[in-house]
């Protein structure tokens, strides 16, 4: 087995790379444990199984079992208003609970996300009072709490905050003493300021290479710098929980539910579903240069934890290929490859769909007998693998797709289904492209976005980002590789204002500066 794993990560065993640590647990007992790469590219330093990695959202599994925890201790009810806790948060007109916070079922916007929009940059600086501040301004949810899932950080900081207050202490220590010094897991810490010095910590990278740190200052839904033996104590806690503590982990593996009765497959903290007939309890870790991946198996009681500090490191799909080695005597035997979907199928697929609810605009390409997802009509997007006529599975496999000419479902980890029906392409001329010129108003960022048409195309630039072509979609809409850009015109036909959708804010507004003004002197 060591053999076969060594050889997923080869790539990276090298002296000049960053690369990861990967360690693997079967009944509780280490049975794979290497480092592969770099720590520390100018110092020479390798990965060894002491150092630390920062876990990015890995944390969020940390901070939903402290939250329940201390439901239980009664000092935090799962179904109050986040409020109760933390009444800097706006009302929006609905109750948001923690548990809606757990599940990622509260229609809240994701803070980094909107920071990007904001103009915010990635090693910039970032503060649990900037995110306070960044929702202050916020005037709407992405939908009704409980009535859909949408991945949000936002709602994690506000939980470790919640928990923060119910204690009476910082949350790293409330974390250490509560979660850390219990399991035995010595090496793990929570970092709540960038610029604490971590002994032993792998530095950062982007492809290149080239420094690449997340320089954070909150917790909740990142923050835990741990080792991989650390990972797999918490693992088997997961797997095979401590005395008294199973009820929590039971809360912490029970999927969420919508109001319609509907389930997500996420806990509170961790993914939840299968993988090749097995039950596995999953969460990928992402922050700029580090990657991270923890699996865990519980019925053949395995745990595959990887580590990484290099932003392109596929940590899931490597966990995944650990999980064919390790656990081959596991699973059935490999279901037959599909037989070739015929190309006039696959092509009669292809096309622009717009999202039913969030307007969000996406293209299917066939390239070379192979669709592809993408977010503008000349990107080389994500290859869909065909399961058969109809069924395709995303390469990141994170996804499937099904698609019937007319519409596509996709299904991703969560298990909500996110549909989007056929649109007409749309081509605009000069004159039309002219409408759109000019410089339009977040109030909820404070923010500005300015278009203008140059050579047929229409450009769009916010501050601090360079400016990007916009490819057109459905009618009065574009593209580009962050967001769909919808215009909006009044009752006259006059553009007013451009409506952005993309992964993790729907609806966000921009009015047009000269409408606003106009309707100002109108008032």
């Amino acid at each position: 087995m060591n053999h076969d794993i060594d050889a997923l990560f080869a790539r990276w065993a090298r002296p000049d790379s960053p690369g990861c640590m990967v360690a693997v647990s079967h009944g509780g007992s280490t049975v794979h444990a290497r480092g592969y790469g770099m720590a520390d590219l100018e110092l020479g330093v390798p990965i060894t199984p002491a150092t630390i990695f920062h876990v990015a959202s890995i944390s969020k599994q940390i901070t939903g079992f402290l939250v329940l925890l201390l439901a239980e201790e009664g000092r935090l009810r799962l179904d109050a208003d986040i409020r109760t806790y933390v009444p800097e948060v706006p009302s929006f007109g609905a109750r948001i609970t923690l548990r809606h916070l757990l599940h990622h079922t509260s229609g809240l916007r994701d803070h980094f996300t909107l920071m990007k929009l904001a103009g915010v940059r990635p090693m910039d600086e970032k503060s649990e009072s900037d995110i306070f501040a960044l929702l202050a301004r916020q005037k709407a949810l992405n939908f009704r709490p409980g009535a859909d899932f949408n991945y949000c950080n936002t709602g994690w900081v506000l939980l470790a905050c919640a928990a923060s207050r119910a204690t009476g202490e910082p949350f790293r220590e409330c974390v250490e003493k509560k979660v850390f010094r219990p399991l035995g897991m010595t090496s793990s810490s929570v970092r709540d300021n960038h610029t604490t010095l971590i002994a032993g910590r792998a530095a950062a990278y982007d492809d290149g290479p080239k420094y690449y740190v997340p320089n954070f200052d909150f917790t909740g839904s990142t923050g835990v710098q741990t080792t991989a033996a650390d990972l797999l104590r918490w693992a088997e806690n997961i797997i095979h929980p401590h005395a008294g503590r199973s009820e929590i982990v039971r809360q912490l593996t029970t999927p969420g539910k919508l109001k319609d009765g509907r389930s997500v497959r996420y806990g509170a903290g961790v993914e939840i579903g299968t993988y090749r007939g097995l039950e596995i309890v999953k969460h990928r870790g992402w922050d700029l240069g580090y990657s991270a991946y923890l699996a865990m198996y519980p019925e053949p009681r395995l745990a595959v934890a990887i580590l990484g500090n290099i932003s392109t490191l596929p940590t899931a799909t490597l966990g995944a290929r650990i999980a064919d080695v390790a656990l081959a005597s596991h699973f059935p035997a490999p279901r037959p490859q599909p037989a070739g979907v015929p190309e006039h199928v696959l092509r009669a697929k292809t096309g622009l769909y717009r999202h039913v609810r969030t307007h969000r605009a996406f293209w299917i390409r066939l390239v070379d007998r192979e669709l592809r997802f993408a977010a503008e009509p000349a990107a080389a997007g994500v290859p869909l693998r065909a399961l058969d006529a109809t069924t395709f599975q995303a390469a990141t496999e994170t996804a499937t797709f099904m698609l019937d000419g007319k519409t596509l479902t996709m299904r991703e980890d969560s298990g909500v289904d996110q549909r989007y029906r056929r649109a007409r392409p749309w081509t605009p001329d000069a004159r039309a492209l002219a409408a759109f010129a000019g410089t339009y108003r977040s109030a909820e960022l404070d923010e500005r976005l300015t278009f203008t048409v140059d050579t047929g195309t229409l450009v769009g630039k916010r501050r601090r980002w360079r400016a990007r072509s916009l490819s057109p979609a459905y009618a009065d809409s574009f593209t580009d590789d962050i967001a769909t850009y919808r215009f909006v015109r009044d009752r006259r036909g006059a553009v007013e204002a451009v409506v952005l959708a993309l992964d993790r804010i729907f609806h966000l507004r921009y009015e047009r500066e000269a409408a606003r003004k106009r309707r100002g002197r109108r008032g």
